[in-house]
């Protein structure tokens, strides 16, 4: 049985405070004992940080942050409440 690949249309970051699935920042995925942390870039709008454990910390712009949520997900990660 194959298993279907899906995308994410909302995304942590598109909800408002006071929304039912509002998240405060930073937004983190768990696999296991691996994690990745998003947040939003304040020093360049429309930009995000995502970093992997303790690596280095990457700026990503939403286009490419929005993809790289979407693979995390495909590989298993899953939102942290």
């Amino acid at each position: 049985m194959s298993q279907e690949y899906k995308t994410v249309k909302t995304f942590p970051w598109d909800y408002q405070f006071g929304d039912e699935n509002f998240q405060k920042e930073p937004w983190t995925l768990n696999k296991g004992k691996q994690y990745v942390t998003i947040k939003k870039n304040l020093d360049n709008k429309g930009f995000f940080y995502v970093q992997k454990n303790k690596e280095r910390r990457l700026s990503l712009n939403h286009i490419q942050i929005k993809s790289t949520y979407n693979q995390l997900i495909k590989y298993g990660y899953k939102l942290r409440k």
